[in-house]
């Protein structure tokens, strides 16, 4: 199935690069939804009118962050100071490449890092007002909303919803719920945040998504659990980082945006398994 979206992405306007200051040839990123390009230095990206205002807010919290041990591409902004022209953002261009397995350790001490910075940004208004898929997956993971899922997918919600516990899971911050394929790794460099996908919710969500998304989509092993883990309530977290990967897959599905994959359930169910394995494990120690 083709994703409508990408199959009619714009191509990158010369004025925009004149108004950003940038020289070269535009060649379209191969990976992401088809609405990026690199020019020199630069990488430059299509935003859609209801995200422009998380985009410039991005763009003035990462202008003059610092995290010690990590990378952080630094926004551009318009010869008139603006971050967004025309409908396209820009940033500095960072090596690297994506690939998490086998470097779990690292990209959790890098969230762990990033979320201790972030933890003094307060919550910007445009969260509570987010409309996309991950919006939604966010609210329903954390009982904000309600959802009848695809006929495909409510089984492994179900199991998901009847393991969720109320848990004292700290208090909720800015996070990056997207860290585990949006981290470079180049020789010799501290790793490099991209794509910043700010969400509200505690900073072990964080993690508890890592863990989730390293279970579900890059075969990673129980133990992965184990490195994510900081917290009494971390299995719950998980709990709800499954559902918000889940119900993230719901929306995509109905939006058809994403095309349905048996398989794909098939790891979901996989990764819950584990997570009940752990819980009987917890249950059988603490005894009757």
């Amino acid at each position: 199935m083709t994703d409508p979206k990408v199959a009619e992405s714009p191509l990158l306007p010369s004025f925009v690069l004149e108004a950003f200051g940038v020289e070269g040839q535009a060649v379209r990123a191969s990976e992401g939804m088809g609405t990026s390009f690199f020019v020199g230095n630069a990488v430059f990206k299509h935003v859609a009118n209801e995200h422009q205002a998380q985009v410039v807010w991005c763009a003035t919290v990462f202008d003059g962050l610092q995290v010690d041990g990590v990378r952080i591409p630094r926004p551009l902004s318009s010869r008139e100071g603006h971050y967004v022209v025309d409908g396209w953002a820009a940033s500095e261009f960072v090596s690297g490449e994506t690939g998490p397995a086998g470097r779990w350790e690292q990209i959790l001490a890098t969230s762990r890092a990033l979320h201790k910075v972030l933890s003094r940004i307060p919550c910007p208004e445009f969260i509570r007002q987010r409309v996309s898929p991950w919006a939604t997956a966010d609210r329903v993971a954390w009982d904000e909303v309600t959802i009848e899922p695809l006929e495909e997918l409510r089984q492994p919600f179900e199991r998901l919803n009847s393991l969720k516990e109320s848990i004292d899971h700290g208090p909720p911050q800015i996070i990056h719920a997207d860290l585990a394929g949006n981290i470079l790794f180049s020789d010799g460099l501290d790793p490099a945040v991209i794509d910043f996908s700010p969400s509200w919710r505690p900073a072990a969500y964080g993690d508890a998504i890592i863990v989730a998304d390293g279970i579900v989509w890059y075969g990673a092993g129980e133990s992965l659990i184990d490195l994510g883990s900081t917290t009494g309530d971390f299995l719950q977290l998980l709990v709800r980082a499954l559902i918000f990967r889940l119900i993230s897959t719901n929306e995509l599905v109905r939006q058809q945006r994403l095309p349905y994959s048996d398989q794909e359930v098939g790891r979901f169910n996989n990764a819950i398994g584990r997570v009940v394995k752990r819980l009987t494990e917890r249950q059988s120690l603490r005894g009757p």
